[in-house]
């Protein structure tokens, strides 16, 4: 049985940025992937959520969209690791890198470049109803943008923020290092009619 929030250290790391292990659990948690799920990751930094992803869908196929060349190398070295044989790279920004992608169950975007509302219309042609899309934002310009391109889409969405405090020693007492707040957005594909 698999258990989501791989411990951070277990990456293999560069200077690309990565999820932390609470975001990427709770990620994880929305996404509900199941076993044989067709899942994309846009952003996907160091491929962390995509190998949490891709162990998930243990008999499915997860696509790790990026355009850092740094990154795509260590998503490859990252997938060596956790032996996800499942992991395709694709080096490129979305909406673009998309489009060769499959029909998805799942859509995990942790990164836009300001291209938002492109990649949703492409997610919303790509997505299988009932599907999810699950977004990270950590300023609050995103989240807004995230609100208002899910106005008038046929997509139920949900969000919560979450904020994150490390305990660490000092000495005899004991300290909380607070992480950046993320925002997490659900959005699952329903009806058009509903």
């Amino acid at each position: 049985m698999y258990n989501f929030g791989i411990q951070d250290e277990e990456f293999i790391r560069g200077k690309v940025p990565m999820t932390k292990a609470e975001i990427r659990a709770m990620v994880m948690v929305k996404a509900k992937i199941r076993p044989d799920d067709i899942v994309a990751d846009i952003g996907a930094g160091t491929g962390s959520i995509s190998i949490e992803a891709a162990l998930a869908a243990s008999h499915g196929e997860v696509y790790s969209i990026e355009r850092n060349p740094e990154g795509i190398q260590l998503i490859r070295e990252n997938a060596e690791k956790f032996g996800c044989g499942n992991i395709h790279t694709i080096t490129g920004s979305a909406p673009g890198a998309m489009d060769e992608l499959p029909p998805l169950d799942v859509i995990i975007i942790g990164g836009s470049s300001g291209n938002m509302h492109e990649i949703l219309n492409r997610c919303e042609d790509l997505l299988k109803k009932g599907g999810r899309i699950i977004l990270t934002a950590v300023t609050a310009e995103t989240t807004g943008e995230i609100v208002r391109e899910f106005d008038g889409r046929p997509f139920r969405l949900d969000g919560f923020q979450m904020q994150i405090n490390r305990l660490r020693k000092l000495g005899r007492y004991h300290l909380y290092n607070p992480l950046s707040p993320v925002f997490i957005f659900t959005a699952e594909k329903i009806e058009e009619d509903l």
